[in-house]
């Protein structure tokens, strides 16, 4: 086994908070959550944009986890194309502490 460290900076949060607030929305309004309202018109948008960095990248982290499994296997992918086949194995994000 061989353990990756690995560091993601300059982050984009404008294009995920694009890529994952109608998706939470989504799953709000289906769950009958009164919040999904206060998601729509730009509003959750303008509040994450109001955020510290260190919020952002513990959401950031969160969404990592969330989709570990798809994220894994593209990597695996990814590495298999460039001659390292193998199992990613325990990907987890966590938010530096500053």
């Amino acid at each position: 086994m061989v353990k990756l460290e690995l560091e993601l900076t300059d982050i984009d949060y404008d294009s995920f908070v694009q890529e994952y607030l109608p998706k939470i929305q989504e799953k709000l309004q289906q769950s009958g959550n009164p919040l999904a309202g206060m998601l729509s018109g730009g509003f959750a948008g303008g509040m994450i944009g109001l955020m510290p960095d260190s919020m952002k990248d513990k959401i950031a982290a969160e969404i990592i986890n969330a989709n570990a499994e798809r994220l894994s296997e593209e990597m695996e992918k990814v590495a298999a194309r460039n001659g390292v086949p193998g199992k990613i194995r325990n990907l987890r994000a966590s938010a530096k502490e500053e």
